[in-house]
């Protein structure tokens, strides 16, 4: 008759249990868990950089500010393509001059941009008012870009009459 009694009570206490355990569950599936977007945009934008097609992606600081950075990538085939990353509204996105664009961070307040060979950091302030940076690496710049690059320089200078 004691072991009736005993397994009575234990099975009271496994469905006292149970019971709790699945309200515990319910209340965890209604509440909303803030996932953290920073990473998510980090980790996009790294993976694009980087992505299986890319061959070479670098900076270009000369036509970055603190508005906008600038980024060229090199596919495997050769062909190039410059992306701008820019804060339109309350999104961050990376745009192409052709005007296709891939949203990377959401609910945006406010982000500058700082470009330099081989490097971009972004700072960026959400809605809610929490701040993060963000840190880029990427390549080095081709020979041949870095001597387009000059070229270009040496005939904005303004010429001198002696």
């Amino acid at each position: 008759m004691a072991e009736a009694v005993f397994a009575v009570f234990i099975t009271l206490i496994v469905v006292l249990i149970l019971q709790n355990l699945l309200k515990s569950l319910t209340l965890a599936n209604k509440v909303q868990h803030r996932t953290d977007d920073i990473v998510f945009s980090y980790v996009q934008l790294n993976r694009f950089i980087k992505g299986k097609g890319s061959q070479r992606v670098f900076t270009l600081p000369e036509r970055s500010n603190s508005e906008k950075a600038v980024f060229e990538k090199i596919d495997t085939q050769g062909n190039d393509t410059i992306y701008r990353l820019t804060q339109y509204k309350k999104m961050l996105r990376v745009t192409t001059p052709e005007g296709g664009h891939m949203p990377l961070l959401l609910n945006v307040k406010k982000s500058s941009f700082t470009t330099r060979d081989k490097m971009l950091q972004i700072n960026v302030t959400e809605a809610d008012g929490r701040k993060s940076e963000l840190y880029f690496k990427f390549g080095t710049r081709p020979k041949n870009k870095e001597k387009e690059l000059n070229e270009q320089k040496q005939k904005q200078k303004p010429k001198t009459k002696s």
